[in-house]
């Protein structure tokens, strides 16, 4: 007689407090900072005195701008770990995002002496000094972490803001080039060098070290005037001119410096010289053949000289070494539109987006390019229109004063015989300085609407006109 077979029970497996612990490590890699957190938070109540739990939680509450949940896990760390030169680093950091200067150099100091050699220390305690203007303790902290770490990119941005803050901009660009180096995607250093740049160049006037105003080709303050729309002002001029000049002499000293020509060729598309750009990002990548941002200054060059193809082979280079980089995607995408390439340009937009969701200029063209693309308004495209006026909204949301996205939903709710919603559109339009300049130059500059298309609305001198915009 055949036995019968037992059912095999599935067994629970109970997670160690060491399980979550490396599930919560997974979860911050990814930048997941609630559930890394929720796993911390197992760990400890599975093991209480888990002092390396503790520490990893604050380290989340730090990402989260928790400060004073982190300074509460690094307390009970320290109180497990006396001897944890990490966790009074990270306490005094989080100290030092309070205003809490004192307690965090006393934090710093403590953790110098279980460990003289941690350059993450010299880094938190130098910046902290730089805040109370202590300059000379500063730097030689920020020299210190440098010294123990020499790729500390950290290191070399905190000490190129503190040899600003000093106006020895020579040494400012210094580390801030070295940043770019060491980090090509941290566009804080990219604005910190050009403000430094600006800063040595108009030397005996007082300059406040800071981010770098946006692109002059998108400010609204140009009077509506067709033929003058796109000129630059007399100080965004001298601004790129003395870009060039330090580039030059960062040339001269140094004719190899691949950065040197990237910043002189940046400056020549902003100031419409995109020959002269082009040669110079032909130098850059000369020199350093996997610079990706290169490649797409000089696609964006190409595309405004007119040279489509190549520029769209740039582009695809400069994604080729850069995957991640969204702008690239976006300038792609735009380049295919020119050609009619809707569908693939739509692709190009939504990777851009995919990586860089805060940029209202994507949502805004993902939404222009659908309209082009479904046509006249029928009964089958109702839909489509309708994620065209949320894109629309949404570049809005993340851009407030971008016009070209006011424009486009009142047309858009206009054509839908929305006539409270374009109203409504329109009146929140009206309330932004200059609306009319703003539509017209920030959308070109885009590279969107051609000037020919505006000029129909070069007799609306006065933009109360609009406010009896016809929505039926």
């Amino acid at each position: 007689m055949a036995q019968k077979r037992r059912k095999k029970r599935k067994r629970r497996l109970n997670k160690s407090p060491a399980s979550y612990n490396s599930i919560g490590l997974s979860k911050a890699s990814q930048e997941d900072y609630i559930e890394a957190i929720a796993n911390y938070d197992r760990a400890i109540q599975l093991k209480p005195d888990y002092a390396e739990a503790y520490y990893n939680r604050g380290v989340s509450n730090i990402a989260l701008e928790e400060y004073d949940e982190a300074i509460e896990d690094f307390n009970q760390a320290i109180a497990l770990n006396p001897e944890d030169a990490n966790a009074y680093t990270k306490r005094g950091f989080s100290k030092s995002l309070l205003n809490e200067e004192a307690a965090a150099i006393e934090d710093c100091d403590t953790a110098i002496r279980l460990k003289p050699d941690f350059a993450e220390t010299y880094n938190v305690r130098g910046q902290t000094h730089g805040d109370l203007e202590n300059y000379a303790a500063a730097i030689e902290d920020l020299d210190e972490a440098i010294r123990l770490r020499p790729d500390y990119a950290e290191a070399y941005y905190n000490r190129g803001f503190v040899n600003g803050d000093l106006a020895d901009y020579e040494a400012a660009i210094a580390d801030f080039e070295t940043v770019i180096r060491l980090d090509p995607m941290n566009d804080d250093a990219y604005d910190m060098r050009e403000a430094a740049m600006k800063a040595l160049q108009h030397a005996d006037a007082p300059v406040v070290i800071g981010p770098h105003p946006t692109n002059p080709l998108a400010s609204g303050d140009t009077p509506v005037d067709l033929e003058k729309l796109m000129e630059l002002d007399e100080e965004d001029i001298e601004e790129f001119e003395a870009m060039i000049e330090t580039a030059n002499k960062a040339i001269r000293s140094n004719p190899e410096n691949a950065e040197a020509y990237y910043s002189r060729a940046t400056a020549q598309n902003n100031l419409g010289n995109f020959e002269e750009a082009v040669s110079d990002f032909d130098e850059a990548i000369h020199q350093k053949p996997d610079y990706a941002e290169a490649y797409h200054g000089r696609a964006f060059a190409k595309d405004k000289l007119g040279h489509l193809e190549a520029a769209m082979i740039d582009s695809e280079e400069a994604i080729q070494l850069k995957p991640d980089y969204a702008d690239a995607y976006f300038n792609r995408g735009l380049m295919k539109a020119q050609l009619e390439q809707y569908e693939a340009a739509l692709a190009d937009v939504d990777e851009a987006i995919r990586l860089n969701p805060e940029a209202g200029t994507f949502y805004f063209t993902r939404g222009f390019i659908n309209e082009v693309l479904v046509g006249e308004l029928d009964k089958d495209n109702v839909e489509i229109y309708e994620t065209v006026i949320a894109d629309y909204d949404e570049a809005i949301r993340l851009e407030p004063d971008f016009m070209p996205a006011h424009f486009g939903r009142i047309a858009t709710n206009n054509m839908l015989g929305r006539k409270d919603a374009a109203q409504a559109a329109t009146e929140e339009m009206l309330q932004l300085e200059n609306p009319l300049a703003e539509i017209i130059n920030m959308a070109n500059a885009a590279g969107i609407f051609d000037m020919e298309d505006m000029e129909d609305m070069e007799d609306m001198e006065d933009m109360e006109d609009m406010e009896d915009i016809d929505t039926d």
